[in-house]
């Protein structure tokens, strides 16, 4: 049974606890098999899908195994920041069904680190091979990157696929600024703090310009990060959203944001230049939304509002459409279509 349109009769952060919780207690069955076309190879990681779930939806790391049976390729978890906090005053987030979009002002939100270690623990032992990434920020208030950052890739580096450096919430206070400040210091201290080599990357924002891309590339390339995710979401307020909405603070995802998040993963793609994995996210809210970012550039994928609209069904199509735009192509996998034209 699919409960998303029942779901978004409550209030949107109501919704989302309910959800966590069905998950949780194993009301919402999902066994979904994954065709093995599909499988991805990345940081020499077998992921049984290129599309995988963004951080934000299981922030607290409680339903990654319920997840991973709805066919997700992958789960990330978090954000998780090192000491526990409430986040920002409720409401905090707000939905334009028309746009299919969401405005969310969470501000990390977290039952902090120690708290989600034990569950991951567990987790692992019995999910030795799931591919799982960790998304790490900081307190509210923290005033040195470098020692918040390091505490999560410590405590977390023997349990993740990856890790996640989030600089690109946009409902941190000065946070995004880290994006450009000490970005190179940041990366390497990070690097050096690791006792195994862990994939570490960095996830950025849309709404930065040419200039603060190019600085961002060469501090990833310069310092040997594994990675970026592009991106989170952003901060433009199109005229098309409900009047009543367009004063509110916080970050805009969904459908507003497919058009620019993609530009945005092409501008980072071609300075990359396939030298670091990239993971596209940010309005994927279709199957041919998905082989759009694959042709863009990117090895990986992630949804979370397209799900929140679409429910299960979203995976289910981009599958398909991958396999589709592979057959068509000749491509053997997923991979093959990276930086394709359509």
């Amino acid at each position: 049974m699919n409960f998303t349109p029942l779901l978004r009769l409550l209030p949107p952060e109501p919704a989302h606890n309910l959800t966590i919780n069905l998950l949780k207690t194993g009301l919402v069955p999902g066994s979904a098999e994954v065709d093995p076309r599909l499988a991805t190879q990345v940081w020499g990681q077998t992921f049984r899908s290129p599309l995988g779930l963004a951080a934000g939806f299981d922030k607290q790391a409680e339903v990654m195994s319920p997840m991973l049976g709805l066919g997700f390729g992958f789960v990330e978890v978090g954000t998780l920041t090192p000491e526990p906090q409430p986040g920002n005053p409720k409401p905090r987030v707000f939905r334009a069904p028309g746009q299919k979009a969401v405005i969310n002002r969470y501000g990390f939100n977290s039952v902090g680190q120690e708290a989600a270690l034990p569950r991951l623990q567990k987790w692992r032992e019995t999910h030795p091979t799931a591919a799982l990434g960790i998304n790490l920020g900081m307190n509210k208030g923290e005033t040195d990157p470098l020692s918040a950052y390091k505490t999560g890739v410590r405590r977390f580096e023997e349990l993740a696929t990856y890790l996640v450096i989030n600089l690109s919430s946009p409902n941190t206070q000065g946070l995004r600024d880290q994006q450009t400040q000490g970005l190179s210091d940041l990366i390497k201290g990070l690097k050096d703090s690791q006792s195994r080599p862990v994939p570490l990357l960095l996830k950025v924002a849309p709404d930065l310009d040419a200039a603060q891309i190019e600085l961002i590339v060469k501090a990833a390339l310069d310092q040997g990060l594994d990675g970026l995710i592009v991106s989170n979401t952003t901060l433009d307020r199109p005229d098309s959203l409900p009047t009543n909405l367009q004063t509110e603070a916080g970050g805009l995802s969904g459908a507003p944001l497919t058009s620019k998040a993609l530009k945005t993963l092409r501008q980072f793609s071609a300075q990359i230049a396939g030298r670091m994995p990239l993971i596209g996210v940010g309005g994927i809210m279709t199957g041919q939304d998905a082989v759009d970012r694959l042709r863009a550039g990117a090895d990986l994928l992630q949804v979370y509002t397209g799900l929140m609209y679409r429910g299960p069904a979203l995976i289910r199509e981009i599958h398909k459409t991958i396999l589709d735009a592979m057959e068509t192509s000749g491509a053997q996998s997923p991979a093959e279509l990276k930086g394709t034209a359509a």
